[in-house]
């Protein structure tokens, strides 16, 4: 009886491997193909000819500057396999592979209630439109931490009536260095008994239960994966409850300068004491009140902003626009207030949400939200303060997901790194035509794209990186410069010249960057009046995203002298290997004897390390360089007395 079994097995097996197709994992008779000259027009024609066995056409040019083509082929006639082969070895392609499937990596939580929660992932339940979601499981693929990647434990706060410190699907931050109820200040922060957070209303560390606290605290941070209701967006992350969201604006005071104590005392110990707050939700506010008449409000968020901290702010639950009518706190200018309004299942804006085009930064969803309840229960609410938990919740993950050296930023400058995440948020939303004219952003919040952004964020860098000229007196010339944005695909600009500086200038101060098609700037160069030598200024490039690439500019006036670039030619700089894992070999030639430096910078600008700086004789020479730097793309530059080279170099 065994025997037969095993023998069944091996037919229904074997029956099932001729069953299957040649290749599941690629589309098939497709290829994508690099050929060697970007002359398309005089390499394809013979590669076609010489596999016409194969049926060989061109589907589609898919890059233009890397000189890749999709191609086909005839697979019920052709070896695959062996085609491809051939195709690698023919003199005209640089690179051959076949065109495989990209599966989407997602995260579905095991939480039972998960399918309740549309706005993570909507599949079309409650009537709603397939995809109308924040992308919340494809972000959960990139992380779900609560943790930095420097080991601090991120904190939202959120400014409600209370919460539900017993809900057993809420991750409640605790001050471990407070005792609860002793009735003592044990960590002496000014705040007595401040163990679960703070009460506001009372001046108490008695935080009162709260069933509109708990939904929100739920939507941004419930705990996932634990088997246990549903999934907050962070959902590892703590929340802090703190209380002072209603009365008078005296009790939003006290609320507020409890988080802002915290976080600063975090700073000051280097994280021994207070909390990593990195984000404050508040779903209240004063319909139609004009930000003229609340100055101390505003000069709070400008004080949370200065220390790192995003506010995220639900606006009116009004149809009609706070540009016009107003509103506190979502039409405040401030630079740390994020303004959001409520989206509905089918991306469509709630019918009683307000909207505001300059005032309002993105939608989120907020209608139908289900979610922790008070009494350690579930249930639905609606409103825009069931959106700003959605964004809070998202600025928690993007901290998560925050490589190093943008965390090593945050420590220098918190308040710049925080106005740069909110950047990433507007930029990275999924365009909806609800929002489009009624936000800054036009759309709807996608936590996917602001943690790729996060991940890979947008640079500039400049070509050439610098501009050197030899020139006669009383002569001009213009010389071109392309600048690129990298990771973003849209990216204005502007170009900052000291205004003490007339002799260069830039034709258009400034402009927009698509994609990764470089822009071009030309600059003039214009001598007249200026004495013989060196002169050199800096011009600075300044983005949407707040990064600042510096292009110094140089004019040496000399007499008798041809027009000229000081051309890195007149040097050779290379990198081997490169691609290189933890050190390389950085090789360089000068024309003549010069004293010379070496030096690395990352994709803004910024100076990251020192290599070599000395006198050096003419000829070739070679620098062993093992940085201690994040993996990433950096960018060596020699500076010579004739030329500059620069080389971009990949730490894996």
């Amino acid at each position: 009886m065994k025997i037969i079994s095993t023998l069944v097995l091996l037919l229904i097996t074997a029956a099932l491997a001729c069953s299957q197709p040649t290749s599941i994992e690629r589309e098939p008779g497709q290829l994508l193909v690099q050929l060697k000259s970007a002359d398309a027009a005089q390499l394809l024609p013979s590669l076609l000819a010489h596999f016409s066995e194969a049926d060989l056409s061109v589907d589609q040019k898919l890059s233009k500057r890397m000189n890749i083509w999709l191609l086909r082929f005839n697979e019920s006639t052709t070896d695959a396999g062996v085609l491809l082969e051939k195709i690698k070895l023919h003199p005209s392609v640089s690179l051959a592979q076949f065109n495989h499937f990209v599966q989407e990596r997602e995260v579905i939580p095991d939480d039972p209630s998960f399918t309740n929660e549309w706005a993570l992932k909507n599949t079309g339940q409650q009537s709603g439109t397939p995809g109308a979601d924040i992308k919340a499981t494809f972000a959960w693929d990139i992380t779900t931490s609560g943790l930095t990647t420097l080991g601090d434990t991120i904190v939202v706060a959120v400014v409600d009536g209370g919460a539900d410190l017993g809900h057993s699907d809420l991750k409640l931050w605790k001050n471990r260095l407070e005792i609860p109820f002793n009735n003592t200040d044990d960590d002496e922060n000014g705040y007595i008994d401040d163990y679960n957070g703070w009460n506001a209303y009372m001046n108490s560390g008695n935080v009162p239960t709260h069933d509109h606290g708990t939904h929100v605290a739920g939507i941004a941070a419930a705990r996932g994966n634990n088997g246990l209701g549903i999934t907050g967006v962070a959902f590892n992350t703590y929340v802090m409850p703190v209380a002072g969201s209603g009365s008078n604006e005296a009790i939003a005071v006290i609320a507020y300068d409890y988080i802002f104590e915290m976080r600063k005392r975090y700073n000051e110990t280097n994280g021994a004491a207070g909390a990593f707050v990195v984000v404050t939700n508040s779903s209240f506010g004063i319909d139609g009140g004009n930000p003229v008449n609340f100055p101390l409000w505003s000069a709070i968020y400008d004080s949370l902003g200065s220390v790192g901290i995003l506010n995220v702010a639900s606006t009116a639950n009004r149809a009609w626009d706070v540009d016009v009518n107003g509103d506190i706190p979502t039409a405040m200018t401030n630079e740390s207030i994020v303004s959001v309004t409520n989206s509905t299942n089918t991306d469509a804006l709630n019918s009683q949400a307000a909207w505001g085009h300059t005032s309002i930064d993105l939608a989120a969803p907020g209608t139908s939200i289900y979610s922790t309840r008070q009494g350690d229960s579930y249930g639905y609410k609606t409103g825009t303060s069931m959106s700003s938990p959605m964004v809070s919740g998202s600025i928690a993950l993007m901290y998560a997901a925050a490589p190093e050296a943008t965390l090593q930023q945050y420590i220098d400058n918190p308040a710049l790194v925080a106005s740069k995440f909110k950047r990433y948020l507007i930029a990275s939303v999924d365009t909806i035509s609800a929002m489009e004219g009624r936000s800054v952003s036009d759309g709807r919040l996608n936590l996917y794209n602001a943690l790729q952004m996060v991940v890979n964020p947008p640079a500039l860098t400049a070509d050439p990186p610098e501009i050197s000229l030899v020139m006669e007196p009383n002569t001009s010339t213009t010389v071109t410069l392309q600048l690129t944005s990298h990771n973003t695909e849209r990216n204005p600009y502007a170009l900052v010249i000291p205004d003490t500086i007339t002799w260069v200038y830039a034709e258009v101060p400034g402009g927009l960057l698509l994609g990764q098609e470089p822009g071009t700037v030309t600059m003039h160069f214009n001598t007249t009046g200026l004495s013989l030598g060196q002169h050199a200024t800096t011009m600075t490039a300044t983005d949407y995203f707040l990064n600042e690439l510096p292009v110094n500019l140089e004019i040496k006036v000399e007499e008798g002298v041809n027009t000229r670039l000081i051309s890195s030619l007149e040097t050779s700089l290379t990198a081997s290997p490169n691609p290189f894992t933890s050190e390389t070999i950085l090789n360089y030639s000068l024309s003549e004897a010069s004293q010379i430096s070496l030096s690395a910078f990352d994709l803004n600008g910024r100076p990251v390390a020192s290599i070599f700086e000395g006198f050096c004789n003419a000829g070739g020479h070679s620098v062993k360089w093992n940085p201690v730097l994040e993996p990433g793309v950096y960018l060596i530059k020699l500076v010579s007395n004739q030329a500059v080279k620069v080389v971009k170099v990949v730490k894996n």
